[in-house]
């Protein structure tokens, strides 16, 4: 409990601060995490048998976030083409190695590496660019905290007295009852944020206020189901030990990686 306490004291203070700033600091935030979180899913991913093409993997995968921030461009040219060329120097060394046992499964895990972890993570980045993007990162991180914290209470609280039926194959202690709290304490939460700091321009609907709260809540609790997910096929406990007793970094994370992409896309539609 205390070392919980200890990175959560000295974490938090540093995640708000590089989110709010946001520039080169927020790049080095990001190889970071997409560095070490590679290291995690690649690591599960031979516990689990598989073999990824860890060196290739790591490559294209920082490749992404700072092709993003040197080319200061918004296309899907400079997020595909590290995917794509790594798409074909895998295929292509499989094809000169001779090799054909496991080569797609050997393939697909490294590719699902690159898009999971740094392809969605790499969002921080685009969304930065965007007006009020580091507001908009520090609300996104505030609402994930909501989402998750009260899904937990609530689950604690009333979890499996309504609906018997959860989430038991991927996360057994994870219920319908904590998920519906986390939505609605979501909701709440964005609803007051924008009341106080109007992150939000003046003449957008109430409705759509809430309507984004409700869509991160729902695709926070994907994102951490789905770590959830990988974990239990891979039989492990943690993405990674350092954080100490909060895990990895992709279980601290895993929530950030599918709704940044989400609100990201969101806005570039409303704006």
């Amino acid at each position: 409990m205390l070392n919980r306490i200890l990175v959560a004291l000295v974490g938090i203070p540093i995640l708000v601060t590089v989110l709010l700033k946001g520039g080169f600091l927020l790049l080095l935030f990001v190889n970071f995490v997409i560095l070490v979180g590679l290291f995690e899913f690649y690591k599960m991913a031979e516990i689990g048998g598989k073999k990824p093409d860890v060196n290739l993997g790591y490559v294209a995968g920082l490749a992404i976030p700072n092709f993003i921030y040197f080319s200061k461009a918004d296309n899907s040219e400079i997020v595909l083409m590290p995917i794509v060329l790594l798409a074909i120097a895998l295929i292509g060394k499989k094809v000169l190695q001779n090799k054909v046992e496991n080569s797609s499964r050997d393939i697909g895990i490294t590719l699902l590496g690159v898009i999971y972890v740094s392809g969605l993570f790499s969002h921080l980045l685009l969304m930065n660019y965007l007006p009020k993007g580091g507001h908009w990162l520090l609300t996104v991180q505030i609402l994930v905290w909501v989402c998750d914290s009260f899904a937990y209470f609530v689950g604690m609280g009333i979890g499996r007295k309504i609906f018997k039926n959860g989430f038991s194959a991927i996360s057994p202690k994870k219920s319908i009852e904590g998920s519906i709290g986390g939505v609605v304490f979501t909701m709440g939460a964005i609803y007051l944020i924008n009341n106080q700091f109007q992150i939000f321009s003046p003449e957008t609907n109430k409705f759509v206020v809430l309507l984004f709260g409700l869509l991160i809540s729902l695709i926070a609790q994907i994102g951490d189901l789905g770590e959830s997910m990988f974990k239990r096929e891979f039989k492990i406990k943690d993405s990674g030990k350092i954080l100490g007793e909060h895990g990895g970094i992709l279980d601290r994370f895993d929530s950030m990686l599918f709704v940044v992409p989400i609100v990201y896309y969101l806005l570039k539609f409303f704006n």
